[in-house]
């Protein structure tokens, strides 16, 4: 499995100034990334964005692709932690692949900014799938163990089950289906790794788990009141 670079940029204490206008600066990039996408959006709009200093942009950030590698890993590390945690008790590999698909293809409906934002920085850098890649595969693995998956290889499978969650992203986000569009996706997904299709749709018509939800990004920064004049941070 390819590994993510290790960005060069140090990551501030959290809690801290720092920390917070580090934070600042990449749910400004997650916004103008769901917007223009990675290729095209430049430092000095992302900085204004955040209502920084280009400057203070690189207080944080060398390069531009030591912004996207945090922006992918902060996009992809959003949903992850909550999909781990809410099929923690559950078992059956065929089912928490079940739960991750749809727990994606939901929060792109729920936060229409962070799945246009993962949509669009996808294929920029390998943070989001190499970082999704190790807990999935684990599951498929531990299903074809259990002879209750059967695919002809791992790349293949990983291929089939990420690809098809971005294109139900897609879809959703577009407006061309609704919630029940997690479910299909996720039925799809599971004949594809071979379970067959009465089994598919019992397994993906189960309750979800519960599990705190994960926090929608502001489409745009938050107006307070009449409109003051903006101080920079550094």
């Amino acid at each position: 499995m390819p590994r993510a670079a290790v960005s060069r940029t140090s990551v501030p204490r959290p809690g801290g100034v720092r920390a917070r206008t580090r934070a600042l600066i990449l749910d400004a990039a997650v916004r103008v990334f769901a917007r223009k996408g990675a290729g095209a959006a430049a430092i000095h709009e992302i900085a204004a964005e955040a209502g920084v200093a280009n400057g203070t942009f690189y207080n944080y950030f060398r390069t531009r692709e030591d912004l996207l590698e945090a922006t992918s890993v902060r996009l992809a590390d959003r949903l992850h932690a909550e999909v781990a945690a809410s099929h923690a008790g559950i078992d059956d590999p065929a089912e928490r692949i079940a739960i991750g698909c749809r727990r994606f293809v939901l929060q792109a409906r729920l936060d229409a900014v962070w799945g246009a934002a993962l949509l669009r920085v996808w294929h920029s850098t390998q943070t989001p799938s190499t970082r999704g890649a190790a807990p999935l595969l684990a599951d498929l693995r531990a299903g074809r163990r259990r002879g209750r998956l059967r695919y002809p290889g791992e790349a293949a499978a990983l291929d089939l089950v990420q690809g098809t969650v971005l294109a139900g992203m897609r879809t959703v986000l577009e407006g061309r289906a609704g919630e029940e569009h997690a479910s299909a996706v996720a039925v799809l997904v599971l004949r594809g790794l071979g379970l067959a299709a009465a089994e598919a749709d019992a397994v993906a018509s189960r309750p979800l788990p519960t599990s705190p939800a994960v926090p929608a990004l502001a489409a745009r920064r938050p107006a307070a009141g009449p409109v003051a004049p903006r101080r920079r941070r550094r």
